[in-house]
């Protein structure tokens, strides 16, 4: 995954990239989304808790004004989760025509991007990080 300068919820500029020796999961998500009403605080809590050994980025392609994707997180109690944003698209893309480097199959999808800054994969749908399951995936990548 290449390096992208998106904006964070104050409207300044926000450079998200893989970091050596970390995987990076990158959520896909949107105010109009159900589904990320569950998935969001899941992945707060799973922020909270791994305390920086997993980088994560909740990104949001929507056109909509920074104020009302606040209210929306604001609404969820998700505080602590980064957010970025991109509506001009130049991570997430709805088309498979788009050079951006991220599709959104739909709402949320979250991708795992390896330490080595390869996409190894995607989940379409809530996902609990905290589960043993995933626990277990993200060992697996870790190393990758």
């Amino acid at each position: 995954m290449p390096a992208v300068t998106l904006t964070d919820l104050k409207g300044r500029p926000a450079r998200l990239a893989p970091v050596a020796n970390k995987i990076l999961l990158v959520n896909l998500w949107a105010t109009w989304c159900d589904a990320c009403r569950t998935d969001l605080p899941l992945l707060e809590r799973f922020h909270q808790a791994t305390a920086g050994q997993v980088q994560v980025a909740a990104v949001s392609a929507e056109k909509k004004d920074r104020t009302d994707i606040k209210s929306f997180l604001d609404r969820l109690a998700v505080r602590s989760l980064p957010i970025y944003l991109d509506p001009e698209g130049k991570l997430v893309s709805a088309s498979n025509e788009s050079p951006a480097a991220l599709s959104a199959y739909g709402m949320p999808v979250t991708y795992l991007i390896t330490p080595s800054g390869r996409i190894a994969g995607y989940i379409s749908g809530v996902a609990d990080w905290l589960s043993d399951d995933a626990q277990q995936l993200l060992s697996y990548y870790a190393n990758a």
